[in-house]
């Protein structure tokens, strides 16, 4: 009897873990509103460079913000806005989000 409830929980769990890229997925951000991000994102950065720039993590930080913004510009805008989001959390601060993403 115990080996059936052990087999059930396990069965709930891959099937729960299966759904998890589908959630994923239905959360992804839109390339235009990515494209808006990008945006915010980049003055959080403009705001953020006076108190950060010459830190230790500064320079890799900036460096993937810069492709990320160059991402944005080629029309690549959920990818730049991703790579700007690292960039920020890099410099230890919380990057913009849209609201309905993490």
């Amino acid at each position: 009897m115990k080996k059936l409830h052990v087999s059930a929980a396990l069965v709930a769990v891959s099937l729960s873990l299966s759904a998890l890229p589908a959630l994923a997925a239905d959360n992804a951000p839109s390339p235009d509103d990515a494209k808006a991000l990008c945006g915010r994102l980049t003055s959080q950065f403009d705001f953020l460079m006076p108190f950060k720039e010459g830190l230790p993590y500064w320079k890799k930080a900036s460096e993937e913000f810069h492709t990320g913004r160059q991402d944005c510009a080629a029309g690549k805008s959920v990818a730049g806005a991703e790579a700007m989001q690292s960039a920020i959390s890099d410099m230890y601060v919380k990057p913009d989000a849209l609201p309905h993403t993490l």
